[in-house]
């Protein structure tokens, strides 16, 4: 039985500290929630915190006011130690001092290329890694070759933009036409639309 710690950082219930609650761990204002806040911005059961194999999985429950990790909104997302949920009012840290002070250590004279710590828009502090997450494993055959064929087809197009972009060194620039702007355009518009599907909860 796997158990974790979440540490309310800031909103009513400020300076609370659940250490190691066990899994799975629901959020929301309701009463029978692993952990209920007193924010009228967070839903009745508002998101729900499991584990999948290795990994801690965190989903937004299809609240009304929706749920951001280091200030990014989601409805799907992989956790790790230091990462801040903030739902309504309230935000939470994730994972013991020890253990995001072992994750910084693993991570220290990496920052300029794969991790470290930075401050957030809203002057709080995340741990952050920008190296590439890890392929899902354990898929069947046919998500295999569906998650080959979204790859393959973003691949294409990043590739054609990256072919027809006109690199200027002495400016430091890069000039694209404006029909692939539009293409990068609709490429994040169509990642969009793959992130709202794979976050519906099921």
């Amino acid at each position: 039985m796997t158990r974790i710690t979440l540490r309310i950082l800031d909103g009513a219930n400020r300076g609370e500290v659940y250490d190691d609650i066990l899994l799975p761990v629901t959020i929301g204002r309701e009463e029978g929630n692993s952990i209920q806040l007193n924010d009228e911005r967070v839903s009745r059961v508002h998101l729900r915190i499991q584990q999948d194999h290795d990994d801690l999985v965190l989903t937004d429950l299809d609240s009304t006011n929706g749920s951001r990790v280091n200030n990014e909104e989601v409805q799907l997302k992989l956790l790790r130690y230091g990462d801040l949920i903030t739902v309504g009012r309230s935000t939470l840290v994730y994972g013991s001092r020890e253990q995001i002070q072992q994750r910084l250590k693993e991570n220290s004279g990496r920052r300029a290329t794969s991790g470290g710590m930075d401050k957030d828009e809203d002057g709080s502090f995340a741990v952050f890694l920008t190296e590439p997450p890890r392929l899902p494993e354990r898929l069947s055959p046919g998500q295999a070759a569906q998650l080959s064929e979204v790859i393959e087809f973003l691949h294409h197009q990043v590739r054609e933009i990256v072919s027809e972009a006109d690199v200027k060194p002495r400016h430091q620039s890069v000039e694209v036409p404006k029909e692939l702007w539009q293409q990068i355009i609709e490429v994040q518009a169509r990642l969009a639309e793959y992130l709202d599907r794979i976050g519906q909860p099921s």
